[in-house]
């Protein structure tokens, strides 16, 4: 029974990961420019190790071809390597708001019915 419990947390921290790694992409690129190869880390850094996104190419790409991210100059990262940086457009900032206001309004209503609302009687 263990095993299976264990199952079942573990696939809602993969379906967690995968609806919001777009965002969490997204976000990271709000604040600058960036490589591919050194999101996974500033997640993994920034979450204190809870979130781990090994290959966020498939992210990159799709947003890439929406037209929320755009090739900057290539350029020398930080372990010596000329590497392809990408960062948001308005197109991408305006999808982002919207995305987090999804998010906002649907951890909100989570914990009115997890934690309860003050208002309710």
């Amino acid at each position: 029974m263990k095993k299976r419990d264990e199952k079942q947390t573990s696939g809602l921290e993969e379906n967690l990961k995968k609806a919001l790694t777009e965002v969490l992409i997204l976000f990271l690129f709000s604040e600058g420019e960036h490589y591919i190869g050194e999101l996974p880390e500033i997640l993994r850094i920034r979450s204190q190790g809870s979130v781990d996104v090994m290959f966020p190419y498939s992210v990159i790409y799709r947003t890439t071809e929406a037209g929320y991210l755009e090739e900057a100059k290539k350029r020398v990262a930080p372990d010596g390597r000329r590497r392809q940086y990408y960062r948001i457009t308005e197109k991408g900032l305006a999808y982002l708001k919207e995305l987090l206001e999804i998010y906002r309004s649907f951890c909100e209503g989570i914990d009115k019915i997890l934690f309860g609302d003050e208002n309710h009687e």
